[in-house]
Order: C-alpha cells, then structure tokens, then sequence
C-alpha cells in the first residue's frame, strides 16, 4: 500500500482495511509518542470497518437499508443498481430512461455497440401484474403482455410503478 492508498482511505474515498489502521496509528506512535498511538488503538474508531465516502455508488448494498438505499430512493428507485442498469424505475434493459443522463448512456451505448439487453420489469411489478390480470393463454400475465405485447407491458407497468411505488423528487 502506498500513501495515496492511505490518503483514499482517509479521505474516505476508499474502504479502509485493516491494514490502514495499522499503518496509522503506527505513524501516530512515531510522530507522536507511543502513547499517542495506544490511545488510538484503544479508540471506537480503531479496526471498525468503515465505508468509503462513495460506496454507496458501488452497488453492492441493494437488498439492504444503507446509504445508497436512501440515496437511490430518493430519485424513486428500488436501489443502486435500478438506477443503472436501463429501463427506468423498477424495470432494467432496455433504453435507459430518466433524462439527461440516460441520454448520454443510450449514446454511448449506440456508439459502442453495447447491447442493452431485453426490457422486463422487477419481479415485484411482475407479479402485480400478475395478481391484477391473471392469466393469458396458459401464461401469466406479466410474461404473455412481455412476449406478445410488449407496449402493452411497459404501459401496464408504468401505470403500477405510479400506483404503487415512491416516484421520489423527480
């Protein structure tokens, strides 16, 4: 690890290791006696995990309550990853759909030749979908509208999202 590694944990831009902790309060000791450096290692702080600044951007925290949660919900998703994964809120693939910024992913998208994958909804619109039209044809609703009509399933799955779900500041 390099200065720059402690200085991103520090800052909080990066999750801190235990190894950050060591070299701390070694450095603590050194400059300021070792004293200094036992009343660190004795402190609340000392060894607790601690997230970066920006893990919330990570992702990696969906199903739970954090941060990102919040953050996410506050713009009306579900989480982290509804936010970038296309599709809009509650829903992924397809185009990505909010404004601005999804204007720019669907471009860069086109240019790379990214594929954007299938649109479908999250399960829990999925499934009131389901629980509101039943069955087609032998298939639930939400998979029939989704493979023989799928105008028919983005519109459907808007109109529960408005129903049934936060739709945020935005």
């Amino acid at each position: 690890m390099g200065i720059l590694d402690d200085l991103s944990m520090g800052l909080g831009f990066k999750d801190r290791d235990e190894d950050y902790y060591k070299r701390t309060a070694k450095t603590i000791s050194d400059n300021q006696g070792a004293a200094a450096g036992d009343r660190y290692r004795a402190s609340s702080v000392y060894g607790k995990p601690r997230a970066g600044l920006f893990a919330f951007m990570r992702g990696d925290n969906n199903q739970g309550g954090g941060f990102g949660n919040r953050v996410a919900n506050v713009f009306g998703y579900r989480d982290m990853t509804d936010m970038g994964d296309g599709g809009g809120r509650y829903a992924s693939g397809g185009m990505y759909r909010g404004g601005m910024y999804s204007g720019l992913a669907n471009l860069a998208a086109a240019m790379s030749g990214e594929d954007l994958g299938d649109f479908s909804f999250a399960p829990e619109v999925d499934q009131l979908i389901n629980e509101t039209y039943g069955e087609y044809d032998g298939l639930k609703a939400a998979d029939y509208f989704k493979t023989k009509e799928p105008k028919m399933y983005q519109m459907l799955g808007q109109n529960i999202i408005k129903q049934n779900f936060r739709g945020g500041f935005f």
